[in-house]
Parts: structure tokens; C-alpha cells; sequence
């Protein structure tokens, strides 16, 4: 049996399914098993926030400071001129 894969993708009609990445066969006859995918419900902005941050602190993540940023804003602005 030749190498599977398996891809997500969008039905756009009837008859045409658009793949999420593409896929390394040359043009050819294939066989498709389609099994329909529940969207993920949407959340709330403040949670996924929340979450975003949560996994940040747990890595250890340190944001960089003010004075940082200020810093790097300035020197961008510098640059202009050159």
C-alpha cells in the first residue's frame, strides 16, 4: 500500500474539497474517507487571554520592561534617518 495521509480541509460545494496544505503527489486519481470536524466553539477574548498568559508564566516567560521597549522604539526612530 502507498504512504496515507491525512489532511484537514474545507468542502467548498458539492464536489470540491480544498485541502489545508498540500500535499506531495503528483496529479492522480485518490481515494477520500470525509469525516465532518464539530468547529471548536468560540470563546470568550478574556479567556483565551488568560490562557495565553497562564501557559507564558508556566514557561517562565518574563515580558520585556518599559524601558526595554522604549528603548527599542527609539533606536527603530533612529534608524529612519540613516
Amino acid at each position: 500500500m502507498e504512504t496515507a495521509y491525512v489532511v484537514t480541509g474545507t468542502l467548498t460545494d458539492h464536489s470540491t474539497v480544498t485541502l489545508d496544505e498540500a500535499l506531495p503527489l503528483t496529479p492522480m486519481k485518490v481515494r477520500l474517507s470525509v469525516e465532518p470536524l464539530t468547529p471548536a466553539p468560540k470563546r470568550p477574548h478574556d479567556e483565551v487571554i488568560a490562557e495565553i498568559r497562564e501557559r507564558q508564566r508556566a514557561r517562565g516567560h518574563q515580558p520585556r520592561t518599559r524601558e526595554e521597549i522604549d528603548a527599542y522604539l527609539q533606536a527603530e526612530r533612529d534608524s529612519w534617518n540613516d
